[in-house]
């Protein structure tokens, strides 16, 4: 029972000490020597204890260097051992890998650790080495890089950098082991030509070393449409819309990326038609029909890209109409319809008649006259503007001319007319018509042809009057839409008719209303005309004078 008891305590002891010996970290260069030096405790007896020197070994049974400062002849060049009464010292020759490990000094019997030292012996890791897996890579394919360096102590701590900036989070995609670290990603056109370095580092190193590597990533082309000046942008089903202007230049440039280098490239528009095999389609004048999908290929031995953009090509209005002149007869109904080709849309309309404005509208093309007059007759524009093209503009407007076709009608007011034998006259018959009427007279059944024709106005002339000449003319016009007559009598000059369509009215015991329209005035030029009552001798001179028609005269 009392042995068990001194087992127990003895293992305490043991178990004590080795808990509370501080474990020393010694670092020191490849090839140099290092000295451990253990101070003894004063219960510690050299006659009653045996001191050794211990180094562990992971691969095999730990070595005892020395007993009691003895060392074994086969050590004596690699280590060196001083015992006194009051400490113990081991010296290693010349360190090198193999020494990195843990040394005690501790008392043979009780296994009691007295020192322990883990010595650290640094040497530089060699010249890294940087591998990539592939040779010829493509897009989005998987890459690994593996940087590796040999005989490191301690093993070196390996970073990765992308053009000179350090690549953080990399849990995922790195695996790093004693000689080396293995990075793994997915490269992209990005990656091509960048510089890829690892770091290595350890204690023994005053800084890292470095090795660099380029990616060469073949990727098949990418493709972007840049366009010159443009007054619009914007997108449609995934297709990118341009305005341009008509008559002016247009440049669409087919920007890529690839690599290798493209091996075709050529621009279709509207999906048929080669525009250009050049990496520029230069335009330089717009015109509207030059409207649609330009659509640029770029080929290269990866794969084939292509790239499209609208171009919407804007124009100032252009107007027209189907006739020059339109014919329309009288009390009918016409429209002037205004053709408009426009882009952008028009925003204003005005409509012109012989050059002064009728109408103005945003959006009326077509004019719409209802029961036409004859002075419907004219010249019609129609002018249009849009939005790009505010001011008038050559083929902004169009101009037509309405006829308005009607039966031929003679303006005169006489029918009567007196002169003297040897004077002078002229007969003239105004006649307004569409189509222009044909003007004849006639006398006596005979017919005479006018002398002249001057704006409508047909022209007989007497150059001396004589009594054969007297009687009756008459001015005959006709055309498709029918016939007009008017009769002029020639007299000799004379006395005043009789006044006619003579009325009296409103008559009271002291008043009456008297009215009558003058007649022929016999050729005098001027008519008074004497009102008298028979029952009072009363008289009253009216002195109005032609042109009047009808005469009011009150006597009260």
């Amino acid at each position: 029972m009392h042995s068990i008891r001194l087992i127990i305590f003895l293992f305490f002891l043991i178990h004590q000490s080795l808990t509370s010996i501080h474990m020393e970290n010694i670092t020191v260069t490849y090839d140099d020597n290092v000295k451990f030096h253990c101070q003894l405790p004063w219960n510690i007896s050299l006659k009653e204890n045996i001191i050794q020197w211990k180094k562990f070994r992971f691969d095999d049974d730990n070595l005892i260097i020395s007993i009691n400062g003895k060392i074994p002849k086969i050590f004596e060049k690699f280590y060196q051992t001083i015992l006194t009464n009051q400490s113990s010292s081991l010296e290693i020759f010349h360190v090198n890998k193999q020494d990195s490990t843990i040394y005690i000094c501790q008392t043979f019997e009780t296994q009691t650790i007295l020192c322990q030292y883990n010595l650290v012996v640094l040497i530089k890791p060699e010249a890294p080495l940087l591998t990539i897996n592939k040779e010829n890579i493509e897009e989005y394919q998987t890459v690994t890089l593996t940087c590796s360096s040999l005989n490191g102590n301690p093993p070196p701590q390996y970073t990765w950098h992308r053009n000179n900036i350090l690549l953080t989070s990399l849990n995922e995609q790195v695996i790093t082991t004693e000689n080396s670290s293995i990075y793994t990603l997915n490269v992209t056109r990005f990656d091509n030509n960048i510089k890829y370095e690892c770091h290595i580092w350890n204690q023994a190193l005053t800084i890292p070393l470095r090795i660099e590597q380029y990616l060469h990533v073949k990727y098949r082309p990418y493709v972007k449409i840049l366009e010159g000046t443009t007054i619009f942008s914007s997108e449609q089903n995934h297709i990118r819309k341009i305005i341009g202007i008509e008559r002016e230049q247009q440049n669409l440039t087919c920007h890529y990326d690839a690599n290798p280098s493209p091996t075709s490239i050529y621009w279709l528009m509207n999906g048929t038609t080669i525009v250009s095999r050049e990496k520029v389609v230069y335009i330089p004048r717009l015109k509207s029909e030059q409207s649609g999908i330009y659509t640029c290929i770029v080929e290269n031995s990866i794969g084939k890209v292509n790239q499209s953009i609208y171009l919407d090509v804007e124009y100032s209005p252009r107007v027209r109409f189907i006739e020059s002149h339109i014919l329309v007869n009288y009390s009918d109904s016409v429209i002037l319809r205004c053709l408009v080709d426009s882009k952008p849309l028009p925003y204003k309309i005005i409509w012109l008649k012989n050059n002064l404005e009728i109408f103005h509208d945003n959006q009326l093309t077509d004019l719409h006259i209802n029961h036409v007059e004859r002075n419907n007759s004219g010249l019609y524009t129609c002018i249009v503007y849009n939005r790009l093209y505010n001011n008038q503009t050559r083929n902004n407007s169009s101009t037509i001319e309405l006829i308005v076709q009607s039966r031929p009608i003679i303006e005169t007011t006489y029918s009567k007319i007196a002169v003297e034998i040897g004077q002078s006259l002229t007969l003239t018959c105004h006649v307004i018509g569409q189509p222009k009427p044909n003007i004849i007279w006639k006398y006596n059944e005979q017919i005479i042809p006018c002398n002249e024709i001057i704006n409508d106005i047909c022209y007989l002339y007497f150059s001396k009057i004589t009594i054969e000449d007297f009687g009756i003319y008459q001015c005959i016009a006709e055309n498709l839409l029918g016939k007009e007559e008017w009769s002029y009598t020639i007299v000799s000059r004379g006395k005043p008719e009789t006044p006619k369509n003579i009325i009296i009215s409103e008559i009271t015991s002291s008043s009456f209303k008297i009215q009558f329209s003058p007649s022929f005035d016999g050729g005098s030029g001027s008519q008074q005309f004497i009102i008298q009552v028979t029952d009072s001798w009363n008289s009253s001179v009216i002195t109005q004078q032609i042109p009047f028609n009808t005469y009011e005269y009150s006597i009260k």
